[in-house]
């Protein structure tokens, strides 16, 4: 039987699938829409697709913030989005690896591995998401003894140290890009009285964002007034979005200061020394290098380069490093 070897990163806000020769061949939002009938929920489509057009319908993430919240949603969901990478060999075996978080418990682990099969891969390897990252941006394990690695996703962030052996210590905490996209939208409303979208704080986080200070750079977005209803256009400064940045990346610095401190004497003194590598959507952040190195003095590293799923496939060619760490 023909085999089909696929890396997915199944993430709280997108799913992304890299197929063996192919390349990423999905990179769809993790959502479902459902229409409530007589009771029972159906399915009417997913990903991009899953928009609400009436009042019976409802949007569902079966993923939130790392981990999986419905088995069997999250199985339908990735049943239908492997149907349509394999098209062209509807009956091979599908083998997989997944990212996952590196904090993630036993008990949560074992909700990959159901929705996995239940959704008809017929074997599975769980890979910590920041080594599968940290591959991805081309950096080699050959290349430091010890260092930590920060992966900021979209729906939480793996703070680990990793070494020659693997990941030798680390925790996954809550906190992901889109929770700041979240906060940079309540400071714009506080502050000016107008709601704007998730995709509108995104801008001006992607835009004119830093954690250094800075009044300099405008963007001009648009939302919804609070008092009028009607569409208002203001033009926000870094300044305005300053505070609500600072604060779920001071929460950052805090928890790796927290490992360092707890972790084994001679691995943490080999880590302060390697210093740390930042990697994932909420690594882009500008000023994120001086922020650090200023709270940690430690030397501060922002890895360039592809998704997770790269890292993936590259790690599936090395045997050896895969019995290093999995």
């Amino acid at each position: 039987m023909a085999k089909i070897h696929l890396y997915i990163d199944l993430g709280s806000y997108s799913t992304v699938i890299y197929r063996e020769g192919k390349g990423i061949v999905l990179h769809e939002p993790s959502r479902i829409l459902l229409n409530k009938v007589d009771g029972a929920n159906e399915v009417v489509d997913y990903g991009q697709k899953a928009v609400k057009e009436i009042d019976t319908q409802f949007v569902v993430n079966p993923i939130m913030e790392g981990v999986i919240t419905n088995e069997i949603e999250c199985a339908n969901m990735l049943r239908e989005y492997i149907r349509r990478v394999i098209t062209d060999k509807p009956n091979a075996s599908v083998e997989a690896m997944f990212s996952i978080p590196c904090g993630v418990s036993a008990e949560e682990k074992q909700k990959f591995y159901n929705v996995a099969y239940s959704a008809g891969i017929s074997r599975l390897m769980l890979v910590p998401a920041p080594v599968a990252d940290l591959l991805g941006c081309g950096i080699s394990f050959d290349d430091f003894d010890n260092c930590i690695l920060v992966d900021i996703g979209s729906g939480c962030t793996d703070i680990c140290i990793l070494g020659r052996n693997g990941i030798e210590d680390g925790f996954t905490i809550n906190i992901g890009s889109v929770n700041i996209d979240l906060a940079i939208a309540s400071h714009i409303q506080s502050k000016y009285g107008v709601k704007i979208s998730l995709g509108s704080a995104l801008s001006l986080k992607e835009q004119i964002g830093s954690l250094i200070p800075s009044g300099s750079k405008i963007l001009s977005v648009s939302g919804t007034e609070q008092r009028s209803g009607e569409q208002k256009t203001i033009n926000a400064t870094g300044f305005d979005i300053l505070d609500a940045l600072r604060e779920y990346y001071q929460v950052i610095a805090d928890s790796i200061a927290s490992l360092l401190s707890t972790a084994e004497p001679n691995i943490s003194a080999l880590a302060r020394q390697q210093g740390v590598i930042f990697c994932g959507n909420g690594s882009k952040i500008g000023g994120l290098r001086e922020y650090m190195q200023q709270r940690l003095c430690i030397p501060v590293f922002i890895a360039e380069g592809e998704r997770n799923v790269y890292g993936m496939q590259k790690l599936s060619q090395n045997k050896d490093l895969i019995k290093i760490v999995l």
